[in-house]
């Protein structure tokens, strides 16, 4: 079996990467593995915020599956990790947060968070302490035979923490003509300067301009872009070091390397400042998927529609893993003839693509008590999000026009939303909260208050 390197970027759109398109030097390093490897163009999250995301990507189960809605939830059993220990393989791994390892622990084993020990939870160096993190794990294991690596790096979810060699790179806007608040709360340049009471600004930010209370001016938008534009090309640097230190420790040839995100930003193109909230738009749902090793094609897009759930068994079936499933030997996602419907489960509502069309429907998840069901319900119908939603995305990639009155496909993917959502669910253990100890439970709800996760 060949090593598998998977590096999952936390927030990052697919279309602010040059290899996708955008006009920015955002993304020489990844653009590089993109032109050396396979580019996904449509690969979706299984939802719009991490925890289930992440859970869906080791368990390759949909959120309507697995359960796991936060990250107080963590599944307890991977198929994916099951087949590595049958072939062999060493886990390893560098995330940024403790909540991250915990969330991930029952799925991959052990895992290092970088803010126990290399880092401060507020720092500007995550990423480059996730990359020393990888890199020393890869010499000290790299040789010992296969090996699965996984890599979590959080540059572009907000608050932007950026050194400040990076910090205004793109863009023209001043901080001085941006309001103070915004720049407080969004672009922290004190490691010290960004906590509970900072969080708690940027949340009634976002959810004022999110319910139509504040508007943001067209100088603060565009500040706002250039910071994420700024940590996106931070956070490529990072990720070159590792591809780097692969290449120094004659590893790249036996090792097949993946990055992808756990799901996009909206940044304001449908009205909404970040993710994890109602919207399943691709801005949010669209993730980057690169992959480069051997046996893979340089220079290959792959046009159909794939899903986190279908990458792990795609990975080990490239890298020639023994005793896998019977459905997933026989996937090849090159093959675009094999394209089938992808789906993707936010708490609130859920979409599903075949080819270039996608339908979206309110769906409050049933995993929820009745007292946050009618919570949620009633956030739909405060902020007007209560009707259908249908996109021809070859003809109209930015979703502008909502044809579900009109679409004569709509009741096609109605259907197969329904037989998705009506499938039973594997058995998966999954625990609550109540494993943790109450200062574990405290320090983890504090990280994730301090860094914009809740």
């Amino acid at each position: 079996m060949k090593n598998i390197v998977l590096i999952a970027i936390d927030t990052q759109r697919a279309d602010r990467l040059g290899c996708y398109g955008y006009h920015r030097g955002t993304s020489p390093r990844l653009d590089g593995l993109a032109a050396a490897g396979v580019a996904f163009d449509a690969c979706w999250s299984a939802s719009n915020f991490t925890a289930p995301a992440f859970t869906s990507l080791f368990t390759g189960l949909y959120p309507n599956h697995h359960g796991v809605f936060h990250f107080g939830a963590q599944a307890q059993a991977s198929p994916v990790l099951d087949c590595l220990k049958a072939n062999g393989a060493r886990t390893g791994g560098a995330v940024t947060f403790r909540f991250f390892k915990r969330l991930l622990g029952g799925m991959w084993g052990d895992l290092e968070a970088v803010t126990d020990g290399r880092s401060a939870d507020y720092a500007k160096d995550l990423p480059h302490a996730v990359s020393d993190a990888a890199v020393e794990w890869l010499e000290r294991h790299g040789r010992g035979g296969p090996f699965a690596l996984f890599l979590h790096y959080d540059g572009p979810h907000m608050p932007y923490r950026l050194p400040d060699a990076h910090a205004h790179r793109f863009g023209d806007v001043p901080d001085d003509a941006v309001p103070q608040d915004l720049r407080r709360v969004f672009f922290p340049q004190e490691v010290t300067a960004f906590g509970q009471q900072e969080a708690a600004g940027m949340f009634q930010v976002i959810d004022a301009v999110d319910r139509g209370r504040r508007r943001l001016d067209d100088a603060s938008r565009r500040w706002i872009s250039d910071r994420y534009d700024d940590s996106v090309f931070y956070n490529d640097l990072e990720v070159g070091r590792v591809l780097d230190a692969l290449k120094s420790l004659r590893l790249a040839d036996d090792t097949i390397v993946c990055v992808i995100s756990d799901h996009g930003e909206e940044l304001m193109d449908h009205g909404h400042l970040t993710h994890g909230g109602i919207h399943l738009y691709e801005e949010v749902i669209r993730t980057v998927a690169l992959a480069r090793g051997p046996g893979l094609p340089a220079g290959r897009r792959v046009a159909r529609p794939v899903s986190h759930v279908q990458l792990w068994p795609w990975l080990l079936r490239c890298a020639g893993a023994r005793h896998l499933p019977e459905a997933w030997a026989a996937r090849d996602l090159l093959d675009e003839d094999a394209a089938e419907p992808v789906y993707c489960v936010g708490e609130l509502k859920t979409a599903v693509r075949h080819g270039g069309r996608k339908l979206i429907r309110r769906r409050v998840i049933p995993e929820h008590t009745p007292v946050k069901r009618l919570r949620l319900l009633a956030k739909l119908a405060l902020l007007r999000e209560w009707g259908e939603e249908a996109y021809d995305l070859d003809r109209d990639p930015r979703e502008r026009s909502n044809v579900a009155g009109s679409a004569p496909w709509r009741g096609e993917l109605a259907a197969a939303l329904d037989r998705h959502l009506s499938t039973p669910a594997p058995a998966l253990a999954v625990s609550g909260q109540a494993d943790l100890d109450d200062a574990e439970r405290a320090r983890i709800e504090k990280e994730m208050k301090d860094l914009g996760y809740m």
